[in-house]
């Protein structure tokens, strides 16, 4: 995509300006081995893109790749302002990477409304993300890369998300499970057991390169891939929350029998280790975004006199005045279950780190009797 057009695209996806304009600065970077000028397209694409997110908007990235080379990005937006105006601050070249530092002229939009403003952080596992392919490992012996990148994914999560559990062992749902509408199935046993609503699950794909000769190794950078798939799952609906594949290319920097040890910041300081650093920050906001919208569902742990406990608290994002309907769920068969709103609403009275006490909010409420498996989900 041409430098104008994109900036294009950007004018037009925003809405009308407001009064007074806000400089944001930012940085971007691309590796040489795109050639000079796609290399700057890129790093000033995502340093404007990263002055954006910093002024409020939602950004999804979808990367286009032909024959493992980069060709371009399509950037869906919904901005809080308008781009108006940039300015380079600084240009330079490092580890066989071009780096911009950007100024960006950002109007704020007072009429537009984030899509989600919820604060739910629902509880999520993080499996270890494994080497599709461990012999494209051996050069660099980097075989324990999926172990270093899914340290590196949960570092870039950080608070963004309720981060419960890192499984050391690949966990994913059975696809062949019927889902029918009206039924939940699935995610009993994650909840139950690692107290984690979601789950994060994924593959590196594609870690390749070419041996070449000494020759190429001698006087040519050699590039080498990286693609990730990764796969977010709702599992008390079983809904896909995000299913995507991001894909990078960057100069293996080193020597070529070098044991590269993909846990120390050597690594992550290389060109190809930045590369994938970008790239899981990227995957980081796509996963940050799709959790966003959803709503608390908890599990009644009692009722007394005192009111209803429920399993979330403060840190699933639970506050006092909070308001939550009453669901009867009664399981039909294992794994599946039924549920047939009570029209009874219960409000927050207490939250405490990982419980919170509900009392009636109406007539109907007072009234209910809570059963066996029975659940609360937010309004």
């Amino acid at each position: 995509m041409p430098k104008n057009t994109f900036i294009a695209a950007l004018l037009l996806s925003l809405l009308p300006l407001a009064a007074q304009a806000d400089w944001y600065q930012a940085e971007g970077s691309a590796p040489l081995s795109l050639g000079e000028d796609s290399a700057r397209q890129q790093a000033l694409e995502q340093a404007l893109a990263d002055a954006l997110l910093q002024a409020g908007a939602s950004l999804t990235t979808v990367q286009s790749v032909n024959n493992g080379m980069f060709s371009g990005q399509r950037l869906d937006i919904a901005a809080q302002g308008e781009l108006m105006d940039y300015l380079i601050l600084d240009e330079r070249r490092s580890q066989g990477r071009l780096w911009l530092t950007v100024r960006a002229d950002i109007w704020p939009n007072q009429n537009v409304q984030p899509q989600c403003v919820g604060r739910y952080r629902p509880g999520l596992a993080l499996t270890t993300l494994p080497l599709q392919h461990p012999e494209q490992g051996q050069i660099g012996q980097i075989y324990e890369l999926g172990g270093a990148v899914t340290q590196r994914l949960a570092q870039r999560l950080g608070d963004s998300v309720n981060l419960m559990t890192q499984l050391p062992h690949q966990l994913t749902t059975d696809p062949r499970l019927p889902r029918s509408p009206g039924l939940r199935q699935g995610g009993d046993l994650l909840a139950r057991q690692q107290q984690s609503r979601l789950l994060l699950s994924g593959v590196i794909e594609d870690i390749s390169m070419n041996d070449g000769n000494w020759v190429d190794w001698r006087f040519r950078e050699q590039p080498r891939q990286f693609r990730l798939s990764l796969t977010l799952e709702d599992g008390l609906t079983g809904e896909t929350l995000l299913q995507q594949r991001y894909q990078a290319q960057s100069p293996w920097t080193f020597q070529r029998h070098a044991r590269v040890n993909v846990h120390e910041q050597g690594f992550w300081q290389s060109a190809y280790g930045q590369a994938v650093d970008q790239l899981l920050a990227r995957a980081a906001r796509d996963l940050v975004q799709a959790q966003s919208c959803m709503k608390a569902v908890g599990n009644i742990l009692q009722q007394s006199e005192e009111g209803i406990l429920m399993d979330l608290g403060r840190q699933s994002g639970i506050q006092v005045g909070d308001r939550f309907t009453l669901v009867h769920r009664r399981q039909l068969q294992p794994g599946y279950y039924s549920e047939i709103s009570a029209r009874a609403q219960f409000v927050v009275s207490q939250s405490h780190p990982d419980y919170s006490l509900l009392t009636p909010a109406d007539g109907a409420a007072r009234q209910v009797r809570v059963g066996p498996g029975d659940i609360l989900t937010q309004l």
